[in-house]
């Protein structure tokens, strides 16, 4: 029995019983004051679960036979704890304004308007993210990352997605999304009662709703806050990567960012810089290899090369996406690139040569800087390699050597003509000097090749080293017609771009058909290689037989034809054909010349986001960020890639590879965070002047 007063029956006036007290407290938790933080909240939480689910099922092909359900169970549970974390960082600001007002201001039109107005934009801002998120996703596999910044920086890459995608449709849904928002938020945040609120509850409640926020912010209550390993407990990256959201990786990728991955110590348990040099030098060094004391980095050394010094010239081809399923040479079939196989059957061609990632910058790097590139940013873009890095191009300038770059689109294009001409390449001819219709991405190969034909032509007896880097062979694959027979794109959207295929192989063909008869062939060593892989395997960490990619050395009457199939990297270009010239030579490049290497003893560093993998001999493995979790060992081969059971044999052969690839990328790094990646004279120069960086270690 209750009476009027609102006590009950047996017990004193103004002393509520525990239903009273129960109803107030859901008056207050349900009240004007808190609703708003419920309901963004619970649709937060909600968008991101559902978001989670739509990608499973899309990928549930990749998934199926592969995953158990307990995996995904995991992956949403745990999923919760990541999405928990820029939910938190949202909700902090709501929670501060909602609890600390006084009522007076709580009841002000302003400020109501304000709360339904900041609500409105962080859920639109989360739905907006998360539809980039899922198209990114689709298309790589992967939570958005350092690539979303890359991408997003380009002209290029935007007028790509505006001509190619119906971005225009989605500029009126942002806005119409957010009125949405803000018209049903106005509705539902007057419901329910509205309490008076003292001093004393407004910052009990703060206090309590701000550390549920501090907590999720840092993901729980581990020392060092929840790290991407956690995330990576299944074997699937597809799992893996859906057990994190967008804005959590975007956060990461910022982060290593903005302290240029100095952060990569802990989280991959980087040996010390001594031990990894040790480890390095018994993987990199030959026999008869000349250590010549640089002050800063212990690997500047001269190599001599088998023949007497040949100044011969060096035409470097970096073919954009000259790798996959439909390159003949790499063992697929049918082939849509018959010229390049013809190329390959007739030149030196290395079997088993990996890709140091998975973007055309890293490619470069590796290609003429002997450098493995690091993960995040590529160092191409990072102002601390600019001019403090060994480039091929150098070495041979200052043989005497007319240097240059040849490419189709802007050099401005991932901050590459400013990086090469830093570092020793002397002309750089783009898409501006070219004067033909270009397409997205530039103009075609074929009007590449023709420039670049027609300027060695012009040399004179000079002797030169070019790079030449084609842009055909991209999405979104427009090629100009009557060139090849071209496959129906309505009838499979692949052949669009196996069409792209055809094109880029006819222009190298037709290239090749016009150098052979020109004076400066028959003096010219000619590289060919693609600067990544194609048709990766999603659900792999990092599909190592997808890395792999066709490089070949074309030179008819200097370098006899024949199949290398021992492991390399991009990153041993450069120290190979140094090897070709002959001499004697400088050089501090983290490769091999791979002729000179014993079959079973050549390795590969790849990297893709924060995913590292190790190859060599017929063994992988393959390390993600994380508490030293998630480490797997592989077979492997040309195409082929089977986990390797564990025993202790086998886990003795896994710590040895992973000592000597983390030795291996602790030596890059540091030689990039030091600027000691380059020759003496250029060390001492910079660190000497006075706008120099200071030298930097976290040994």
């Amino acid at each position: 029995m209750t009476l009027l007063d609102g006590s009950s029956k047996g017990v004193l006036p103004g002393r509520p019983n525990a239903m009273s007290r129960l109803h107030r407290l859901l008056d207050l938790l349900g009240g004007q004051r808190l609703r708003p933080i419920w309901i963004c909240t619970a649709i937060l939480f909600a968008l991101f679960a559902v978001v989670r689910l739509g990608l499973l099922l899309a990928r549930y092909g990749l998934l199926a036979d592969r995953v158990g359900s307990g995996e995904i169970l995991r992956c949403f549970l745990l999923g919760v704890r990541y999405d928990a974390m820029p939910i938190g960082c949202a909700m902090g600001l709501l929670v501060a304004a909602l609890t600390l007002v006084s009522p007076a201001v709580f009841r002000r039109r302003g400020f109501r308007r304000a709360v339904v107005l900041y609500a409105a934009a962080v859920v639109t801002i989360f739905v907006g993210t998360q539809g980039f998120g899922v198209y990114f996703f689709l298309r790589f596999g992967r939570r958005l990352n350092y690539m979303a910044f890359a991408y997003l920086a380009h002209l290029e890459t935007l007028q790509f997605m505006w001509n190619h995608y119906p971005t225009w449709a989605v500029i009126p849904v942002i806005p119409g999304l957010f009125y949405l928002c803000y018209r049903a938020f106005g509705r539902w945040f007057r419901r329910g009662s509205d309490v008076p609120w003292s001093l004393r509850r407004r910052l009990g409640a703060a206090a309590a709703l701000g550390a549920l926020c501090a907590l999720a912010c840092r993901g729980g209550l581990e020392p060092k806050g929840l790290n991407p390993g956690s995330a990576y407990f299944c074997g699937n990256q597809l799992v893996d990567q859906l057990t994190m959201n967008d804005f959590y990786t975007m956060f990461y990728a910022a982060k290593r960012e903005l302290t240029d991955g100095r952060d990569e110590r802990q989280a991959y348990h980087l040996p010390t810089v001594a031990r990894a040099a040790a480890v390095t030098r018994e993987m990199l060094l030959a026999a008869d290899d000349e250590l010549l004391n640089h002050p800063a980095n212990p690997f500047w050394r001269r190599s001599h090369g088998p023949y007497p010094r040949r100044d011969l010239n060096v035409v470097v081809i970096v073919m954009e996406g000259m790798a996959g399923k439909a390159v003949g040479a790499l063992g697929h079939s049918p082939s849509h690139t018959p010229h390049f196989d013809g190329l390959c059957d007739e030149g030196l061609f290395f079997e088993r040569m990996y890709a140091v990632g998975a973007r055309t910058s890293r490619a470069m790097v590796a290609t003429l800087c002997g450098h493995p590139d690091l993960m995040g940013t590529t160092v191409m873009k990072r102002d601390r390699a600019l001019g403090r890095f060994l480039t091929l191009p150098e070495i041979l300038r200052d043989r005497g050597y007319r240097t240059m770059f040849i490419y189709g689109g802007q050099s401005t294009f991932d901050n590459m003509g400013v990086f090469l001409a830093a570092g020793g390449v002397e002309e750089i001819i783009d898409q501006g000097r070219m004067d033909e219709p270009a397409g997205n991405w530039g103009v075609p190969d074929e009007a590449i090749f023709r420039h670049a034909h027609e300027r060695f032509g012009e040399m004179a007896g000079q002797r030169f080293f070019a790079v030449i880097l084609t842009v055909s062979n991209h999405d979104p694959f427009d090629v100009p017609p009557g060139r090849v027979e071209m496959l129906p794109a309505e009838a499979d959207e692949r052949n669009k771009a196996l069409n792209a295929y055809r094109y880029a192989d006819w222009a190298l063909g037709d290239y090749f058909r016009y150098a052979r008869r020109a004076p400066y062939f028959e003096n010219t060593l000619f590289v060919l290689v693609s600067d990544h892989g194609r048709d990766l395997d999603q659900a792999r960490m990092v599909d190592v037989p997808g890395f792999r990619i066709p490089c070949v050395i074309y030179a008819p009457g200097i370098v006899a034809p024949g199949r290398i199939d021992t492991v390399a990297s991009q990153t041993d270009i450069p120290p190979t054909l140094l090897g070709l010239l002959g001499g004697a030579h400088e050089h501090c490049f983290l490769g091999r010349d791979v002729l000179r290497v014993a079959p079973g003893d050549g390795f590969a560093l790849l990297h893709e986001d924060v995913d590292l993998a190790f190859v060599r001999g017929g063994l992988a493995l393959t390390l993600p960020p994380g508490s030293g979790q998630g480490a797997r060992l592989f077979r492997v081969g040309p195409s082929e890639m089977a986990p390797v059971a564990p025993d202790d044999a086998r886990a003795e052969q896994a710590d040895a590879l992973a000592e000597q690839m983390l030795s291996y990328y602790t030596i890059a790094r540091d030689l990039y965070l030091r600027g000691a990646h380059c020759s003496p004279q250029r060390y001492r120069e910079a660190t000497t002047a006075p706008s120099s960086r200071p030298r930097l270690t976290d040994e």
